[in-house]
């Protein structure tokens, strides 16, 4: 058996975020890589569900792992989002 690491988001090294080079888009790049990342593991976890459904999987743990990594992911997209939330909401707070 063969476990494959989760790769939600690949964080580039320290000092290449966009700021520091002069460049945008770095964070909103990793991103929308992990979003992608989230929408694929999602997709194969409907797909060995439906297979497990109609009985055509017979491997529950290969089931079971994908169904974890797709909550992982689903848990960590959740927590970005709350945490861009709450730098969004400080900043309007911010007086001028």
């Amino acid at each position: 058996m063969r476990i494959d690491s989760l790769n939600i988001a690949r964080v580039p090294e320290w000092g290449s975020v966009g700021v520091q080079n002069g460049q945008g888009g770095a964070f909103a790049d990793v991103l929308e890589q992990a979003i992608s990342d989230f929408r694929s593991l999602e997709a194969t976890n409907q797909q060995n569900n439906l297979l497990l459904a109609t009985g055509g999987m017979e491997n529950l743990h290969g089931v079971m792992i994908d169904l974890e990594k797709a909550d992982i992911a689903l848990q960590f997209t959740l927590q970005v989002r709350n945490r861009i939330m709450e730098a969004y909401h400080e900043i309007m707070r911010m007086q001028l």
